[in-house]
């Protein structure tokens, strides 16, 4: 028998099986059987010890079910002591309880197909057991107790282990029916076992010193006496028989209509208290569901409200997101205005360029550049040029020292950073140098050195030039579109969106195409200067006196003819008033 073992769950057929039964036994007018066969049990129901004890109940049926103890725990079997039938097979019983000699009112025992080991001896006081059967168990041998069971009449120990039947088995007059396997006992020997009950029972009682009656002399006394104290071992009746059995069916039919009336009282009792109970648990079901529906309610509240605050977030979020991307597309439809502006304007002025290199008069004005007239001569403020052309030196000298230290610093990577370095050093000790003299002194040196004159006049005439200084302001707005289309791609990618990423990347295309265009006409320009400047250098090889300065005081006195053509042709600049000009290199 194991130590342990899990407790089979009853279907739910087996448990209504059990209920209906339960509640059949307990109606008025039942009869005194308690039936829960077949309920899947693993133990009896302490509800069938209290039925039993109640309603003293006479037959207890309890086949085929999972029992492995007739007794649960906190059960006693006087509550059976009524008990004359008890049908217990088909079960898994590995022993009787030791007190199973309690049920003196026991006539009939069927515990076959069990797990039975042994019997208990405490069976030898059943006596009034009249059917004993523990056919199909694991029985080794019968206690000597059973020759106590005056009033057995059939026993059946067949598919078992028993080899030897007790001797004291003789003194049981009544048995009427012994069923056995004879080809395996030893005592009595098989060919007495073989012969049948009867000479079983004449081969004990020789064995015991016994004489042997048969059976129906002792049959009709138990049957009458039912429960009467049979110890008698002859076969003569008592005395005044008639006169005590009436007397004693009267006492038995006064304690009959007492346990009638009691049992009427416990009835009316248990089914008030059936009722009470009915009506509680009504009540906490009732509660219970209450309970339910109002956290299930609580519940679906507490979600509603969740999904209605989740669905105004989602919406705050969408119009969030709609603003923004509203936004976005404002700023992208504004820079792309500005740049079809800008490509616009740059075509204007392509085309007003083209106008103004296509006069002679350009020509005109250079050839005047070239001549100098006496008037001029005369007229020379030679200080006052000097001066400005020393402002202008100086000033040029350092946006070149500033374009020097830049180059020299990129060029710090390869392996001309020492010459460089040299180099920036020698024009930063001459502009010191330029510095710390004295204004007259400087001057004077800038009237007496023709070179310096012509580095004058060439800064200014680039810094003069209104095709240069459009090309500067042109290439500033285009540096100015492409940092803010740069702003715009990373505002695009932290809110993941890439709707019109191609757009931006055309237009980069096209400002970047047009940086390049402007750079090309730059470098172009001061290409053009750099020749014109060559010219006015051979007419100078005249030796005339003070050319440059006289040339230098030309661009100071008068508007260049391509900034008057430009005003008359053109008009006002688009984009307003463009900035001071600067050195190139800055």
């Amino acid at each position: 028998m194991p130590l342990f073992f899990r407790k089979r769950k009853p279907s739910e057929e087996a448990r209504k099986r059990l209920e209906y039964q339960m509640c059949l036994a307990k109606e008025a007018g039942a009869d005194d059987i308690l039936d829960i066969s077949k309920c899947e049990l693993s133990e009896i129901p302490f509800g069938a010890f209290a039925t039993c004890k109640v309603l003293q109940k006479k037959v207890l049926i309890v086949h085929t079910n999972h029992l492995t103890s007739l007794l649960p725990k906190s059960c006693s079997l006087l509550s059976l002591v009524t008990i004359k039938v008890l049908d217990l097979h088909d079960n898994q019983l590995s022993a009787l309880p030791d007190d199973i000699g309690q049920l003196t009112a026991l006539q009939v025992l069927n515990v076959e197909r069990n797990q039975l080991t042994y019997l208990p001896r405490s069976i030898g006081g059943l006596t009034q057991l009249q059917t004993l059967d523990v056919k199909d168990n694991k029985l080794k041998e019968l206690p000597d107790t059973l020759g106590e069971l005056r009033s057995l009449r059939t026993l059946d120990i067949s598919e078992n282990e028993i080899q030897r039947l007790p001797q004291l088995l003789a003194h049981v007059r009544t048995l009427e029916t012994l069923s056995l396997d004879a080809s395996s006992m030893i005592y009595p020997p098989q060919e007495v076992c073989s012969a049948g009950t009867q000479a079983i029972q004449q081969f004990l009682c020789k064995e015991s010193g016994l004489e042997y009656y048969p059976p129906s002399q002792y049959l009709l006394p138990v049957l009458e006496q039912d429960g009467a104290d049979t110890s008698r071992d002859s076969p003569d009746g008592p005395t005044g028989r008639v006169s005590r059995e009436e007397a004693e069916w009267q006492n038995r039919f006064s304690d009959y209509e007492k346990r009638k009336e009691q049992k009427m009282l416990e009835k009316l009792e248990f089914e008030r208290r059936l009722e009470l109970g009915q009506r509680e648990h009504a009540q906490l079901l009732q509660q219970s569901n209450n309970q339910k529906d109002e956290i299930l309610q609580t519940v679906k509240e507490e979600q509603s409200r969740l999904e209605q605050g989740l669905s105004e977030h989602q919406r705050h979020l969408d119009a969030e997101r709609q603003r923004l991307q509203e936004q976005l597309k404002q700023t992208e439809q504004n820079i792309s205005n500005r740049i079809q502006r800008l490509l616009q304007e740059n075509q204007r002025q392509k085309k007003s360029s083209e106008i103004l290199k296509s006069l002679e008069n350009e020509r005109i004005r250079m050839e005047q550049l070239m001549s100098i007239t006496q008037e001029e001569t005369e007229n020379l403020r030679r200080r006052e040029i000097a001066s400005a052309m020393q402002q202008m030196l100086t000033e040029s000298c350092k946006n070149r020292l500033i374009q020097m230290a830049y180059e020299s610093q990129r060029q710090s990577l390869v392996q001309q950073t020492c010459s460089s370095m040299a180099e920036m050093d020698e024009r930063f000790q001459q502009i010191l140098s330029w510095q710390q003299m004295d204004q007259n002194k400087a001057i004077s040196q800038i009237l007496q050195e023709s070179a310096m004159q012509k580095a004058a006049f060439e800064a200014l005439q680039v810094k003069k030039d209104l095709m240069h200084r459009q090309i500067r302001n042109q290439i500033k707005l285009i540096e100015t579109e492409l940092l803010q289309l740069t702003q715009l791609e990373v505002k695009r990618k932290a809110l993941d969106t890439e709707a019109l990423q191609e757009m931006i990347s055309e237009q980069r295309w096209a400002l970047s195409s047009l940086l390049r265009q402007l750079l090309k006409e730059k470098a172009r320009r001061e290409e053009e200067l750099r020749e014109i400047l060559t010219e006015l250098e051979a007419k100078s090889e005249t030796k005339q006196e003070n050319y440059w300065l006289i040339q230098y005081q030309r661009l100071l006195n008068q508007k260049p003819l391509s900034l008057k053509l430009q005003v008359r042709t053109v008009g006002p600049h688009r984009f307003g008033e463009p900035p001071a000009p600067r050195c190139p290199a800055a």
